[in-house]
């Protein structure tokens, strides 16, 4: 079961598994999931949520903006706000990516 756990994370995507928690955060605000599935489709958001944060974790080490200066190409990190996953103000992320 262990690999087709990780099979079905790895083809998930992060929008279909946002869209996913969203469905769940839906169905449990409104109150009519008797416990035990409430519980299971509480742990199912947690899983969805630790996927969409390592997603985002991913995106955020990727987002290293090459900025090319003269000859040489430098790496420079963005600095992301937590809570919206958005480049935060006044960060220079002006460059030429290639």
């Amino acid at each position: 079961m262990e690999k087709k756990k990780k099979k079905t994370e790895e083809t998930k995507t992060f929008e279909s598994a946002l869209e996913e928690l969203e469905e769940i955060a839906s169905e449990l605000e409104t109150g009519e999931l008797g416990l035990d599935e409430a519980l299971g489709r509480y742990e199912k958001g947690v899983q969805l949520s630790r996927f969409c944060r390592k997603k985002l974790d991913e995106a955020a080490r990727k987002i290293d903006i090459l900025q090319k200066q003269g000859d040489e190409i430098i790496s420079k990190p963005v600095k992301l706000k937590d809570d919206e996953g958005e480049i935060e103000e006044g960060e220079d992320v002006q460059g030429e990516l290639l």
